[in-house]
């Protein structure tokens, strides 16, 4: 793990997004298509604003989400609507992506089809992850029944999950699904943040605070890049 500080924000995004575009784009270089799970909320979309703009082959590029909230594509709850409102813009317009919830079907229909779609994918290029003041990072919840089996070793690629202090069913990418990615960002902003990073590393156990499983894992590639 690495902890990259930033003393403003737009620092933080302008760096994290020159990362992202090299590696997408020598990605497709090498294996002729790249691979980018992106998170939800208020933190990244300066980020995907900046990211749309970039001028790499994203027709090669295909796009998820670390997690979703089983609500309609016109809430604004919906981590869907803020990709393509903010990163499916300009030039990465241009790029696949790849929806974790289908409204239009039942739940169960849509778990299958998703599990289907996200298992097939190969290694992830870029996995992006969030993580809120309970230490939760995806839809990996503390407070959720499903947590043990989202961390499990060989969990499914995508499990669905009913948290019991945050609002909305979810679906979420699995740690194993996760970390399976050559780069994994843990974008971090706010001092409050940064107390519950310094916590979550010192704490082991990740079923008390499911991003330590991410911090102290020691066979992937984690940097935490943080702005007060």
């Amino acid at each position: 793990m690495l902890l990259r500080s930033f003393s403003d924000t737009n620092l933080l995004n302008g760096d994290l997004a020159a990362h992202i575009i090299d590696i997408l784009d020598k990605a497709v270089k090498t294996r002729g298509q790249a691979y980018l799970v992106v998170s939800g909320g208020k933190t990244p979309v300066e980020l995907f604003k900046i990211l749309a703009q970039a001028t790499i082959p994203w027709e090669m590029v295909t796009i998820t989400l670390a997690d979703e909230r089983c609500v309609s594509l016109e809430d604004s709850a919906r981590n869907e609507r803020l990709v393509k409102e903010y990163l499916l813009q300009h030039e990465a317009k241009k790029a696949k992506f790849i929806s974790l919830f289908d409204e239009q079907i039942n739940i169960t229909d849509s778990l299958q089809q998703t599990e289907r779609d996200i298992a097939s994918l190969p290694s992830f290029d870029v996995v992006i992850l969030g993580m809120g003041e309970d230490g939760h990072t995806a839809s990996l919840f503390p407070c959720s029944k499903e947590l043990e089996v989202g961390l499990a070793d060989n969990a499914d690629a995508v499990l669905l999950v009913t948290p019991q202090n945050a609002p909305h069913q979810r679906v979420s990418l699995s740690k194993r699904r996760l970390l399976n990615s050559h780069f994994i960002f843990l974008h971090l902003v706010g001092p409050k943040k940064r107390v519950v990073f310094n916590k979550a590393l010192a704490e082991k156990d990740p079923m008390i605070m499911p991003v330590s499983a991410f911090l102290n894992n020691q066979n992937t590639n984690v940097q935490v890049m943080y702005a007060p």
